[in-house]
């Protein structure tokens, strides 16, 4: 490697890209660290760097962190040590350019994401997937778009970003969030889409001092698509009027469909006079035939405000025809008088 940027007559490029899917073996593991200085030294805009296994890997040191002209960086690591997955700890951060960061398989601390988010003062886009995070909190004034899929050892996780537009935390249940117990979004005044997993708290009471505040947190989205292990914290106690207005949204999306999860629609329907389109979804796709059940409204009332009208309903995962997508229309159509269009969506079995 050093031969071959020994005859380059630019002495810089543009973007980087390894890509290693076999196992490192330790004698290789400096050069494959040297090779990857090397490049940094040449001020790459964009930097994408995806390795297999590796007995010891250290990707700590400044060269990585500290290259004043990256904008995009993105580490995807499959090294499994220790149980734990490699951690990434630079003691000092320095990417004044950097707007993007996605760190895929790799154990991040607190600490440590403090660091990028005070050495990266214009980053916008941040990415952490199938990681190892003992992250407490996510505070900065610059991100745009924030995605947190498949972490694990999340206990406590607060949010605080006012200028976010996007946020993506849907992720895999039973998996993700394994033992997580209080989940908090802030200012989150900007916010356009959100994709939002509410995992199962043991403890049912952290559903009904939690599960609210989530629900009033994301009050001002456009399109909202929110996944639950259980519902009965999220539906208010008392009535309607506990429920937040959610004057800007457009679209909801309720996947992962659970039939109790239906309790929670008419409370969307409304509070959201903007809403166009409602979207009901069976994740499990393999699954066609729910005739035996029995979709439930404890709670709701018997003389509840109708909604004039709704543009599209979607109903995605079972066959037309299906005996509980009968009853489901048959309950929509308590809460709005007209529906412009019922899409009914079969999509191909789960293999």
């Amino acid at each position: 490697m050093k031969s071959v940027l020994a005859k380059r007559e630019v002495s810089y490029v543009n973007k980087f890209q390894l890509w290693l899917d076999s196992e490192i073996d330790w004698p290789h593991t400096q050069a494959v660290v040297d090779c990857i200085g090397d490049m940094m030294k040449l001020g790459p805009q964009e930097c994408l760097v995806e390795m297999g296994s590796c007995e010891k890997l250290n990707l700590n040191t400044g060269f990585f962190f500290t290259c004043a002209s990256l904008i995009h960086l993105r580490l995807l690591l499959s090294t499994y040590i220790d149980d734990s997955f490699v951690a990434i700890e630079p003691n000092s951060v320095n990417l004044p350019c950097l707007k993007t960061l996605n760190l895929v398989g790799v154990t991040l601390s607190d600490d440590s994401l403090k660091r990028f988010l005070l050495g990266c003062p214009v980053l916008e886009d941040l990415v952490l997937d199938d990681c190892i995070i003992h992250i407490i909190e996510i505070c900065s004034k610059t991100l745009k778009k924030l995605v947190v899929h498949k972490c694990y050892d999340v206990i406590r996780f607060q949010i605080s970003t006012p200028n976010l537009l996007y946020l993506d935390m849907c992720v895999v249940p039973m998996v993700t969030f394994l033992g997580t117990r209080d989940m908090l979004l802030l200012n989150m005044l900007l916010l356009v889409h959100a994709s939002i997993y509410i995992p199962y708290w043991h403890d049912e009471d952290i559903y009904i001092t939690r599960g609210p505040k989530l629900i009033h947190s994301l009050s001002n989205v456009e399109s909202l698509q929110l996944e639950f292990d259980y519902i009965q914290g999220m539906i208010p106690k008392k009535d309607f009027l506990d429920f937040p207005v959610f004057n800007n949204l457009k679209r909801l999306k309720l996947p992962h469909w659970r039939f109790y999860c239906f309790d929670l629609a008419p409370y969307f329907l409304l509070h959201s006079p903007k809403l166009q389109e409602l979207t009901l979804t069976n994740q499990y796709a393999h699954v066609t035939e729910f005739v035996d059940e029995e979709i439930t409204q404890e709670g709701l009332g018997d003389a509840l405000v109708q909604r004039e009208f709704l543009k599209t309903v979607r109903i995605v995962g079972f066959k037309n025809g299906n005996g509980f997508v009968d009853q489901l229309i048959n309950k929509l159509l308590v809460h709005v008088k007209i529906v412009g269009e019922i899409e009914i969506v079969r999509r191909d079995p789960c293999p």
